[in-house]
């Protein structure tokens, strides 16, 4: 049986994987800061929109894109893109008023019972009542009312969380380490019962060695985002896998070692270059 794929939507990588991402997987995005690793996600997930019905029974295409934010509203993360990508704003705009777009932001769960003000974090400009100070479910438990989310919405759709980094916080000061281990081993699992793709942004450097690895094997899939020292003064953006589950042979056997990458305001996150292994 042929494995079905979930395309990225970026024309210049898709037919390097043999068109598309296994689907059901899920794939952590891990970079350096600025490297490329958040625009890859977006780029991926308004092209995939855009992406047209396949003739291909084996190709796969999501009815819907959602964004989930830790730490950030849905006004600051579109006015970001609509600066940085009109084209790609557009897109998921469109797809908005289309039910094909959705976001959801857990920020205020993030912040209570933080010192942060409430002020700060509520996304009302009304003044503040004793009623919205309550802690509702959500805000008690960020990581419970995240599974019900993704489990009342998540199937057949492709799932950016945006910031893994700050998920990874939020439990390192509220719950055990070992609960967000669970936590992921469980989304790595099903994944697979959704069909579709999640994406999960992580920085790199934040946390030591050992538990950014305890990340890296629950994941099917890792991608990472680097800035590469050339010896001229330009640094360049590469990409590289470090696993991925029914891919890598697929480029191990292509002698793929990794991908200059670069940023583009109209196309979003497109490959440059590939780079293979010298005298093959």
């Amino acid at each position: 049986m042929k494995p079905k794929k979930i395309p990225t939507g970026i024309e210049s990588f898709d037919p390097i994987l043999g068109g598309g991402l296994p689907s059901g997987s899920t794939v952590l995005l891990l970079g350096d800061t600025g490297a490329g690793d958040y625009e890859f996600a977006l780029t991926s997930c308004a092209r995939t929109l855009m992406y047209p019905r396949s003739s291909d029974n084996n190709i796969i295409i999501p009815e819907k894109v959602i964004y989930i934010s830790i730490t950030r509203s849905k006004e600051d993360v579109m006015k970001e893109v609509a600066l940085s990508f009109p084209h790609l704003y557009e897109v998921l705009m469109d797809s908005a008023r289309q039910n094909r777009f959705e976001f959801k932001d857990f920020s205020e769960a993030y912040f209570a019972g933080s010192f942060i003000p409430a002020s700060w974090t509520s996304l009302s400009k009304e003044a503040l009542s004793f009623d919205s100070l309550k802690w509702t479910d959500e805000k008690k438990n960020l990581v419970g009312a995240l599974i019900e989310y993704l489990d009342k919405n998540a199937a057949g759709s492709i799932v950016l969380l945006d910031s893994l980094t700050a998920l990874a916080q939020y439990c390192l000061s509220s719950i055990e380490w070992k609960d967000l281990i669970v936590f992921l081993r469980g989304l790595q699992r099903v994944s697979k019962k959704w069909d579709g793709i999640v994406y999960a942004i992580l920085s790199q450097g934040i946390f030591d060695k050992g538990k950014q690895e305890e990340c890296v094997e629950c994941m099917d899939g890792v991608m990472v985002f680097d800035w590469e020292e050339p010896g001229s003064s330009q640094r360049k953006r590469v990409m590289y896998l470090k696993k991925f589950r029914g891919l890598l042979p697929v480029l191990d056997q292509e002698d793929i070692v990794n991908f200059e990458i670069q940023i583009d305001t109209v196309k979003g996150f497109e490959i440059s270059n590939i780079k293979r292994v010298r005298g093959r």
